[in-house]
């Protein structure tokens, strides 16, 4: 029986794997603007690649003074430089080197589209050890797949299956790790590579600090053993990065490359991306605004997001919480935009292959019209995917500059019922705080569906006293008598 499990299992993740990497090369001829197929920080990823392959270096300069770039950035101005620029000094792109190491093997076999079929790759092998985790977790086989195709196909992951970032590489290490931690005590050598795992998501970017999370959640599940190879590694690891950076960069990193920051150390570069109460709108912006909300894109993914607390009552389900919670947090606290030179929802791509396990439970818990109801919105959400296609080909959009400017009537029709977060007016307030109570009173539901879950009983213990403290509040208020005027 074991053996046909297992038999069934590798069917549905080759099934998965062959369906979304057909799936993804219609996102490879998307064009990001009007003038050429990549843009943002795409085109310095590749630069660095290729310097790295005719070089064996970082420094830029052989390639602007050459323009071997044109060999896949098709713009018609020369391509610009992000990087601040002295006599004599290299020239370094201000990104953690881990992508364009990555990229090297796609780049050498066929250039911008070797390097797009490597990333595809990679997202379709994401989603696919996605399903293994959800399965493996319980949950039906058949809704699990479901769950993880219908996430898989939703815009934002369509898009970015082949955008020049490391968002979706990051998500591959998030997701092995998870894996590599489930059960309650991980061996040593899972141990050995979630710090592995740990130390990749570093170096493929500074802002992946989730790598944090991952390595507190093995370090309280591991043994002695595999806690000294997680904290001998993970020192390793560390004094390496901060010896390379330094020597490379004078910083602990990269972003100190950038003509922004240039010259800044790296206490300078985090106060200026770190933000507090001016973001705070973002923990709901990030779902619904009208352009880059992700749920404005992906209705589906509404319910995924509603149902995160039922994922508390297992240990699993709390690690892949605290990962989504850790994101949250640096895409509204610590990303300096939330609506940059890219297609929507780029600040979340690291968690979103996770929202599949939600959606799986609603799908597995849901009765046979609550089935129904979850079928519509991912039918729409595939039509939205399907639009942006059709629009782009059409020139009618490109995807980073203005895929929210399309026609169709499944995505424009329904614009004003989304806060503008570019303008404060009445219409943005007003919706502002429709989304919010909707939001709260969702989490709030899936919380007390799961009432006796530990989490969801500390949760739901912390609003009622939040309610009664502000219940009491104003009864006090009503009570103070009004001051006589004499």
């Amino acid at each position: 029986m074991n053996a046909l499990r297992r038999h069934s299992m590798l069917t549905s993740v080759v099934l998965l794997f062959v369906l979304l990497t057909v799936a993804y090369t219609a996102s490879i001829d998307l064009r990001a603007t009007r003038g050429a197929s990549i843009t943002g920080d795409e085109p310095f990823y590749l630069l660095t690649t290729q310097s790295l392959i005719a070089d064996h270096d970082l420094d830029l300069r052989n390639q602007y003074e050459w323009q071997t770039y044109r060999s896949f950035f098709d713009h018609a101005q020369p391509l610009w430089s992000q990087s601040g620029i002295r006599p004599g000094a290299p020239i370094l792109s201000p990104h953690e080197p881990a992508l364009s190491v990555y990229l090297v093997p796609g780049f050498v076999i066929a250039g911008l589209r070797g390097a797009q079929v490597q990333l595809l790759l990679t997202a379709a092998l994401t989603f696919a050890l996605m399903y293994v985790l959800v399965a493996s977790e319980g949950v039906q086989p058949l809704f699990a797949w479901l769950a993880t195709a219908t996430v898989a196909l939703t815009a934002t992951p369509f898009v970015y299956a082949t955008e020049v970032y490391p968002e979706l590489p990051a998500a591959l290490c998030l997701v092995v790790g998870a894996l590599l931690l489930r059960g309650h005590s991980p061996s040593w050598a899972r141990s050995v590579a979630v710090a592995l795992a740990c130390t990749a998501l570093v170096w493929l970017g500074t802002k992946y600090a989730l790598a944090i999370v991952l390595a507190a959640a093995c370090l309280l599940r591991a043994d002695l053993r595999g806690r000294l190879a997680l904290l001998g590694i993970g020192a390793a690891a560390a004094l390496s990065y901060a010896a390379w950076h330094l020597a490379t960069y004078g910083s602990l990193t990269a972003y100190s490359a950038s003509w922004a920051f240039e010259g800044a150390g790296t206490v300078e570069v985090v106060r200026d991306h770190l933000a507090l109460p001016d973001r705070a709108y973002r923990l709901v912006g990030l779902f619904v605004d009208v352009n880059f909300g992700l749920v404005r894109w992906a209705p589906v993914l509404g319910a995924a997001v509603a149902a995160l607390p039922v994922l508390l009552r297992r240990g699993t389900g709390q690690l892949v919480v605290a990962l989504f919670a850790a994101q949250m947090a640096l895409a509204v606290f610590v990303a300096i935009t939330m609506m940059g030179w890219w297609f929507p929802g780029r600040t979340m791509v690291t968690v979103l292959p996770f929202m599949a396990w939600p959606l799986a439970e609603v799908l597995a818990r849901a009765s046979r019209w609550g089935r129904v109801g979850v079928a519509a919105l991912a039918a729409w959400s595939f039509a939205i995917s399907g639009a942006l296609v059709a629009a782009s080909h059409a020139g009618e959009v490109v995807i980073a500059v203005d895929p929210f400017l399309m026609r169709s009537p499944l995505f424009s029709g329904v614009a004003v019922l989304f806060p503008d977060y570019r303008a404060w007016d009445t219409h943005t307030i007003v919706f502002h705080a429709f989304w919010s109570v909707a939001l709260v009173a969702a989490l709030a539901a899936s919380c007390w569906s799961e009432r006796d879950a530990p989490w969801c009983r500390a949760l739901l213990g912390i609003a009622r006293r939040v309610f009664s403290s502000v219940h009491a509040m104003r009864r006090g208020v009503r009570r103070t008598p009004r001051p006589v005027v004499e």
